[in-house]
């Protein structure tokens, strides 16, 4: 524990609603462990919030309170916070070319920035699905692009999610025959393939 702070009460559970109240946090959200217990001075523990925690409880409560079959599994990665759904009902989350697995993701990320000043970016997904959906969409962005030069006209694709529009530019980057913009306002745009003029 490399932010915790001590905690000091009776016994566990006023040393940890000690810990809740100056953390402002819900046991669920705490990772703990009792630094020393007993010979009259009560309980003292170290305490912080922990991301992983605060995600777990905020997709299990979402899960729950939406009547849905689903669960997280969640681990630290090297650079993220990864989640694997499963469960019956992930077909909400992944139709419409996983928009609401994006949104999803998003509240995720919303949730810890407005606890944590600093936290690993959460990337949610579900056997495989994003992977599937990153190749269709390169698939995608070389066609649109190889219509885009036959053409010499712009070629639209869209709306797309950020994640979504993220893949079919980073798909173009390297493509000397196109440039590549979003257009629109909001969470859904469009991305737009042009042939470079002079080619």
């Amino acid at each position: 524990m490399t932010a915790a702070r001590t905690f000091r009460g009776a016994n566990l559970d006023e040393a940890l609603t000690v810990a809740c109240a100056e953390l402002r946090a819900r046991v669920g959200e705490l990772r703990y462990e009792v630094v020393s217990e007993g010979g009259g001075n009560g309980v003292e523990l170290a305490a912080e919030v922990d991301p992983v925690a605060v995600l777990g409880l905020f997709l299990s409560e979402s899960f729950r309170a939406g009547q849905l079959d689903m669960s997280a599994q969640l681990h630290v990665g090297e650079e993220s916070l990864d989640g694997e759904l499963r469960g019956g009902d992930l077909h909400l989350l992944t139709g419409g070319g996983g928009r609401g697995l994006d949104a999803l993701q998003y509240l995720c990320n919303r949730v810890l920035t407005r606890r944590f000043s600093h936290h690993p970016p959460v990337h949610l997904d579900t056997q495989g699905f994003k992977e599937r959906r990153a190749q269709q969409l390169r698939e995608r962005a070389s066609s649109a692009a190889d219509e885009a030069v036959r053409t010499r006209t712009q070629v639209v694709i869209g709306p797309l999610t950020p994640a979504a529009r993220r893949e079919i530019h980073l798909a173009l980057a390297d493509d000397p025959g196109v440039e590549t913009f979003s257009d629109g306002e909001g969470f859904l745009k469009r991305v737009v393939i042009r042939p470079v003029r002079g080619r």
